[in-house]
């Protein structure tokens, strides 16, 4: 058995264990945040050995403190055998120490994490029940200490509601505190062999301490250490924002958009004038900031390998040293992540943008300003028309006509189907199978139109806009109400005088407004899946009669212009008649949902 001051050792180097990982686990959003250190082997932005060994390998230096500690607490149990009570709570803190390294081990497999929190279960609920129902009967033929039996009471109490899920499991913490308790109570006149003695120095004096106390000093230094860069940072960053009120055009808050030509980024206006010539290498979105109750606009700008902030007038304000070797780690980090995968064969460069205004809004985080992205956005809101329901009926009157909408139900409990349909164009997204499809909507409608001294004219009808729990239908910009025909082979719109109007379901109808039809071609699903055919979709816009105005392969609608790829490859800005108001850029860059194809489709 080992000495009472031997255990003591082993259980004051178990909470400095317990101590570090609850710092390590109640500060890792600061940690993560404040360095920003990803993993993957990048450095973190203030370049520090210790911060990037554990943040970068914190998975790993985990499962070899768990693992190491769990080890060195079942040998120190099995040389207190003689002594139950003692061995009983170091071999339970053993088995929480090994279990949780496993939990991170098990965390890179495919195991199912249902099975997972089973084992928790079993671990620490159904068996420490076990074990503490065989204490208190065996306790019964000695000579019974009332800590013992609140000891066992108190662990069935905890594992129950630990199986229940009403409290979390912090066995590690009863362990050690049942540990002490027992240590108390350990005769102080034991002798060990001089072999156990050498054992004792190795594992408990020596290898525990570089465990646990390491562990705790690398911890505590990373934090110390971001600490101090933090308020240094927040200190460089202040400094720049002083001197941004004094910028040229820094008060603009005209809608300026990132143009790509040539490799090269500048900005034109919503109206497609050039504003700032195609210059700089990187550029972010230009950003919306409060400085002092006042609002300014800059961007963040990268022009032969020097950081700038950038007004709307195209004046710069050089950032100073230190704090562009932050924004250029941070860069160096996200370039596998962001770039790579979004400029794959080259087709699109967004990434680059991507990059930047992630840079732009790391900005943000020691100062705690509001960054706010400025931005083209896409078609306004979905126009909702508000219906009225009596007895499951709905009705929806206007000047020119009247619609009534009768649910049709099957009886079955799946007549309708929560999905992402793209506003009644007649398709939509399936996650579970990860694919696209022709709609297939569960309930039908009978829908009546009456119209003043006109015959009622009903036609069975899928709905996509509709809501039956608030009583709404969603309709195209212009007011139009999409519908699908009752065997899926068409889709329409019910115009403002209540007439119909259908096209084959090969087109899903994107909108309608302006007098347009905008019109996407569905092609075949294994067109779209074939990873041997680059995939490219066909637009087209046609006015009410059915002409085409124009046919594109990339689009995306905006409320008084259009974002479009011409014939030759490049993008310009078109007005609502669909005149051309920008020069030619390889890329326009409205907003981050944009691009994320080759296409600039902002509705793949």
């Amino acid at each position: 058995m080992n000495k009472k001051k031997t255990n003591r050792i082993v259980a004051i180097f178990n909470i400095i264990f317990i101590i570090a990982f609850y710092v390590l686990f109640f500060s890792s959003d600061y940690l993560e945040t404040g360095i920003m250190s990803g993993g993957n082997g990048h450095k973190s932005i203030y370049n520090s050995f210790i911060i990037d060994t554990l943040m970068n390998n914190v998975q790993i230096i985990s499962i070899l403190m768990f693992s190491g500690i769990g080890i060195i607490n079942i040998i120190c149990s099995i040389q207190n055998k003689k002594n139950k009570k003692i061995c009983f709570w170091q071999l339970v803190f053993a088995i929480c120490c090994i279990w949780t390294g496993l939990k991170i081990l098990i965390s890179f497999t495919a195991i199912d994490e249902y099975i997972v929190e089973w084992i928790n279960r079993i671990i620490f609920s159904i068996i420490p029940i076990i074990l503490a129902l065989i204490n208190i009967v065996l306790i019964k033929k000695h000579k019974v200490k009332v800590i013992q039996v609140i000891s066992y009471i108190a662990v069935i109490i905890l594992s129950i509601l630990s199986l229940f899920e009403i409290i979390s499991t912090y066995w590690q913490i009863i362990a050690v505190v049942m540990q002490l308790i027992y240590i108390h109570f350990q005769d102080k006149d034991i002798e060990e062999s001089k072999s156990r003695k050498i054992i004792n120095i190795i594992l408990y004096y020596i290898l525990q301490f570089i465990l646990a106390v390491g562990f705790l000093l690398m911890v505590l230094f990373s934090l110390l250490i971001t600490k101090v860069n933090t308020d240094k940072w927040e200190n460089e960053l202040t400094k720049l924002y002083n001197n941004i009120p004094a910028m040229q055009g820094i008060k603009n808050s005209e809608l300026y958009i990132p143009v790509e030509r040539n490799y090269k980024y500048g900005f034109i206006s919503e109206n497609g004038e050039e504003k700032i010539p195609c210059e700089y290498d990187k550029v972010s979105l230009f950003n919306e900031i409060e400085i002092d109750n006042t609002k300014y606009y800059f961007a963040l700008a990268k022009k032969d390998s020097q950081y700038y902030i950038l007004s709307k007038n195209n004046d710069i304000l050089s950032i100073a040293s230190n704090l562009e070797e932050i924004l250029q780690t941070a860069y160096d980090f996200l370039e596998d992540e962001q770039i790579n995968i979004m400029n794959k064969n080259g087709d699109y460069r967004v990434g680059y943008l991507q990059c930047f205004e992630f840079l732009s809004m790391l900005m943000n985080v020691p100062k705690n300003q509001n960054i706010n992205e400025q931005t083209l956005q896409a078609n306004g809101e979905t126009k909702k028309i508000s219906l009225t329901e009596r007895n499951s009926k709905y009705y929806y009157n206007t000047a020119n006509f009247s619609m009534l909408i009768e649910p049709i139900y099957d009886g079955s409990d799946e007549e309708e189907e929560n999905f992402n349909d793209y506003n009644g164009n007649g398709y939509y997204y399936d996650e579970d199978e990860d694919t696209f499809h022709i709609s297939s909507y569960k309930t039908k409608y009978k829908v009546s139109i009456l119209k003043p001294n006109e015959e009622t004219k009903t036609s069975i009808v899928y709905l996509p806009g509709i809501d039956t729990d608030d009583s709404t239908l969603e309709t195209y910009t212009n007011g139009f109400i999409a519908f699908e025909n009752e065997d899926n082979t068409r889709v329409g719109w019910y115009d403002l005088n209540g007439n119909q109007t259908t096209i084959s379901n090969k087109y899903g109808v994107m909108d309608i407004k302006d007098n347009k039809i905008i019109l996407m071609d569905l092609m075949d699903e294994d067109e779209i899946y074939d990873e041997n055919t680059k995939y490219e979709p066909n637009f087209l816009i046609v006015d009410l009669t059915g002409k085409i105005l124009l046919q594109t392969t990339a689009l995306d609608v905006y409320d008084n212009s259009y974002l479009v790829k011409i014939n030759n490859k490049k993008m310009v800005l078109m007005d609502s008649n669909l005149n051309i108001i920008s020069n030619e850029y390889d890329k326009i860059i409205t907003n981050m949902s944009i691009d994320v194809s080759s296409n600039y489709c902002s509705y793949y």
